[in-house]
């Protein structure tokens, strides 16, 4: 009798607590489709199978959100949650061809203040005539030609400490010829982490980067690293600007 009300007493207590703990995931089922995008006299099947199937849940069918929008021409950005979102996850879709790309330019055509034998720099920049559109740019001012190795960056933009704004931008690798950069450039709206127009007012625009760059001179299998280090007015991380 006590062991009965003992297993009684503790099914109970289980039942209040799952009850009180809502649970954070849902339970779907795989929703075999044939699933084809027709773009004018384009028609294309997508594959649905295998990883990239199509689930039901409530009556309604999710779909893998990266390979339905490339096919669509559409590129997407994802960024885990932190403190700057509360958290929450940052998807975007881009529509048609991607925003930003890498493109190669004399150095002499950019305009640098970089202190003479500073031989590898990383810094933002920004058209003075339009408040959104900024651009990233990656020199080498090396004798030789290199090969680098997967360089990771991210714009921001800072209130003070606060980030207000955070975007990666794909990450650069390959050849860079000698007195040469690479320059990535791109617009932001001026649009915060909560979905809101940022206010009138002073802010930093970063540029978050390594502190050292791994790389090998062409034709030389030696693997070589490079410090990004500030000298004069060489690799600025950020400067300051004024949205009105």
């Amino acid at each position: 009798m006590r062991k009965w009300m003992f297993g009684l007493v503790c099914g109970f207590i289980l039942t209040l607590l799952t009850a009180a703990v809502p649970s954070s995931t849902i339970q779907g089922t795989l929703f075999p489709s044939m699933v084809t995008i027709h773009n004018g006299k384009d028609v294309e099947a997508i594959d649905v199978s295998g990883d990239n199937g199509v689930i039901n849940y409530n009556n309604k069918a999710y779909i893998p959100l990266r390979l339905f929008s490339e096919k669509m021409g559409a590129s997407v950005g994802y960024e885990p949650g932190s403190e700057a979102t509360n958290w929450a996850h940052k998807i975007d879709i881009y529509q048609g061809k991607p925003v930003i790309e890498w493109r190669l330019m004399r150095v002499g055509v950019l305009v640098s203040n970089c202190a003479p034998g500073v031989p590898f720099f990383i810094s933002p920049g920004g058209a003075y005539e339009n408040d959104r559109a900024f651009y990233a740019q990656i020199h080498n001012n090396m004798k030789e030609d290199i090969s680098v190795s997967p360089i990771e960056l991210t714009f921001q933009v800072r209130a003070g400490h606060e980030v207000v704004y955070s975007h990666k931008l794909p990450p650069f690798s390959g050849v860079i010829p000698s007195s040469f950069a690479y320059v990535a450039s791109f617009t932001w709206d001026h649009t915060g982490m909560d979905g809101k127009e940022v206010p009138p007012g002073d802010y930093f625009i970063e540029l978050v980067r390594p502190s050292t760059v791994n790389y090998q001179v062409l034709d030389n299998n030696e693997q070589k690293t490079v410090k990004i280090e500030r000298r004069g007015g060489c690799n600025l991380g950020y400067y300051g600007v004024t949205f009105k």
